[in-house]
Formats: C-alpha cells, structure tokens, sequence
C-alpha cells in the first residue's frame, strides 16, 4: 500500500477521534468544547500542510522512479517547492541527463557497429552462450557451406583453423573468438577470404619462375634452331622440330602470366554461348561427344570479357570431353546451361573423387600423366578478374560432373 493511504487512513483516525472528543466534551465540558473545536481544525491545517510537504514531493518521486523503469528519460520531474524535496529532485534530473547521454551514446555505438558489421567483408556469425549461431552478417551468407559448417563444430574457442571449398578455388580462415557482454563470454565465429591472397601470391611465384624459365629455354633454343635449319644434315632437321616443340611447349606456360585485364561490357549469356556454339559442336563432333545447349529464351544481361569468356568455355568443353574419353561411358554428353546469372557445364565423365577435388585449381595440379595442370588455371585466373564464384564438383546422386559459374549480379 502506497504511503498516501496509510496518512488517508491516519487523517480518517484523528477526525474520528476528534469527532468523539468533541461529542464528549460538548455534554460533559461544555466551556471546553470551542478550545477542543479549535485545537481540531489546528490539527487538520496541519495534517493538510504536511501533505503538502511530505507527501505529494513523495507521490513526485514515486513518479520519476516510473519513468526511469518504463526508459523514459526525456521528462524531467518539476521542482515541488520543498527545499530538501527539490534538493532530490534536482539530483534525479541530473541523473536523468547522464542516463539518457549513456542511452544516446551506447545506441549510437551498437548502429555503428551494427552497420560496420553488415558491410564487412569478413563473416561474422554470432552465437548463444550454448554455441548455436543466432545470427550472420551478409558476407557470412555468401560464404557460408556444409564444409565451414563442420569446421565450426570441431573449433574450441580461441582456435583457427584453414578450410578449402572442395570443387572450387575458395579458401577460408575460420576463428573461433568471444566477446565480453554483463559479465559473460559470448562466442562468435569469423571468416576470412584467403582465396585473393593466396592467389595473388601463388601468382607472383609461378609468374617469376615461368618467366625466367621461358627466358632462358627461348634464348637457348633459338640459336640452336637458327644453327641447325642451316645445315643440311637429316639428323639437325629432326632435333629443330624437337627444340621447337620445346619452345611451344613453355610458351603455353609462359601464356599463363599473360593474361590481359579484361575488357567487361553488358552482353546477352546465352547469345555469347550461341557465339561459341559451331566451334564447341566442331570440337565434341571429332571427339563422337553429343553436345546440348540449353539457352535462356530471355535476355540474361552479364559483365563479360567476350573473348576471355570464349577462351574459358572452350577450356572446359575440352576438359569434359578429355573426361569422357577417360571414361567406359558409350554415349558421352556435355551440356551447357543458361539460367539467370549462371552457366552450367555439366558432362558424363569418369567423375571427380572427393581427394582430386581439393586440389583442383591449383597451379600446375593435374591427373593427367602429361598434363601441365595450365587449364584450370587459366579458368580460375579469369573468372576471378572478372569477380565470378565457380565450382567443379561431381554430384554424388546422379554421377554427373558440373562446372558451375555464378555471374556477379
């Protein structure tokens, strides 16, 4: 019960009791009975102007202690009149303006940070204090996959770990970290995007090597083939031809380093594909390979380098049909699929393992007893300029092998 009834009450008391007394004393006193009448109403002006002090500076302060339960810190309470009501009154204004800066300075941090965090280019994924994610920030949707999933079970808090997306060139660090909030540990995970960095220094490395190697083999081989054209010995011919496969043969590496930026401008996917389309069908014809193409009726507008483009399709038909060949398959298959933003190869070849799969993209990395491991390399170095996401996955359902590349929107 409030403080207010409990004087209500009290003020009911004394004016029941001073009801009695004058009732006595009018019957039995009757010279007293105007001196109890006034001492009475002396008695209820006083009752009142304690109310007055007391009381309503007390209702004022009960008051306050509802705004601040119910976070309103933009009202002030008014002054009461009282000069040690007022004295607590002023100090809850005071404490009123500090809480309400905190508030304004603590929901300004938590929009900063909120802003920084769905811009970053790092997943974030926050968790409950039992681990389980309860949120993801944009770049942690994009990255995230059953493969970053399971490196985040096996993570104890405060470890990293490195994960490579099978099928594609992505890599990512993963870190398990927490945060402080009211005196607990909160767990949160962060992603980084090696995949750049990684390639970026791969790059520098191998174009260094290629170009001294190219350097060297080219300036030796062209003085030797100079020399041995001019002879006339059978035996010079054949070593030429072979020093000039040589020269061709590091060419093609030394073609790697040369990539052009590309040139991006708005096209049609299915109309570039179309494009490519006789010199494909010449290609899976020689190889007894049906080729499908399963365009897009409507115009599907893309960023692209139309040469560098051609250049990557007719390194990944080539690849499905070497697969093919490899392959027992009788009737072999390779069909290219446009829908909104993605393009799919996808061919009934021997397949790819799981452990193949790591390493794909890799410079240099191939299965083949020749092969020189440029191909994909070539692929993942221009779809990279040109910001696309790819993979080269074989689907463990239906067999089939899928080389997909999802266009920037």
């Amino acid at each position: 019960m409030k403080l207010k009834y409990y004087f209500f009450i009290l003020c009911l008391c004394i004016i029941l009791i001073a009801c009695a007394s004058l009732y006595a004393t009018f019957h039995t006193h009757p010279r007293l009975f105007y001196a109890t009448e006034g001492f009475i109403v002396l008695m209820l002006c006083y009752l009142w102007f304690f109310y007055q002090k007391t009381i309503r500076p007390y209702d004022t302060l009960v008051s306050g202690m509802e705004l601040v339960k119910d976070l309103d810190l933009t009202t002030r309470l008014a002054p009461s009149g009282q000069h040690e009501t007022d004295i607590i009154v002023r100090t809850f204004n005071e404490l009123l303006n500090r809480l309400r800066s905190e508030h304004l300075s603590l929901e300004e941090q938590y929009t900063f940070l909120s802003l920084l965090i769905e811009a970053s280019p790092m997943g974030i994924i926050q968790c409950d204090l039992e681990g389980n994610a309860i949120s993801m920030n944009p770049a942690a949707r994009d990255m995230f996959s059953p493969a970053i999933e399971e490196a985040m079970r096996s993570l104890k808090l405060g470890e990293s770990t490195n994960v490579r997306l099978a099928g594609g060139p992505q890599l990512y660090r993963i870190s398990h970290l927490s945060f402080p909030d009211r005196g607990y540990r909160h767990p949160f995970f962060l992603i980084e995007s090696l995949t750049e960095e990684i390639h970026q220094a791969e790059k520098a490395a191998y174009e260094r090597i290629i170009r001294m190697i190219a350097h060297e083999v080219n300036n030796s081989v062209a003085g030797t083939v100079s020399i041995m054209e001019n002879g006339e010995w059978e035996m010079g011919r054949s070593l030429s031809e072979r020093l000039k496969t040589l020269s061709a043969f590091v060419t093609r590496f030394a073609d790697v380093v040369k990539i052009p930026q590309p040139q991006l401008q708005l096209c049609d996917l299915s109309e570039e594909v179309e494009t490519c389309r006789p010199f494909l069908e010449n290609l899976c014809l020689t190889a007894h390979v049906h080729l499908d193409l399963q365009l897009s009726d409507e115009a599907i507008p893309v960023h692209l380098d139309t040469t560098l483009f051609g250049q990557v399709l007719v390194n990944i038909v080539k690849n499905s049909i070497e697969s093919i060949k490899e392959s027992d398959t009788a009737k072999g298959k390779v069909t290219i699929s446009v829908t909104p933003n993605k393009l799919t190869v996808t061919d009934n070849g021997r397949g790819i393992s799981p452990e193949v799969a790591e390493g794909l993209f890799t410079p240099f990395f191939s299965t083949k007893p020749q092969g020189q491991g440029i191909g994909l390399l070539l692929i993942r170095d221009i779809l990279t300029a040109h910001n696309c996401t790819f993979s080269l996955l074989t689907d463990p359902t239906d067999h089939l092998t899928r080389f997909t590349i999802q266009f920037p929107v």
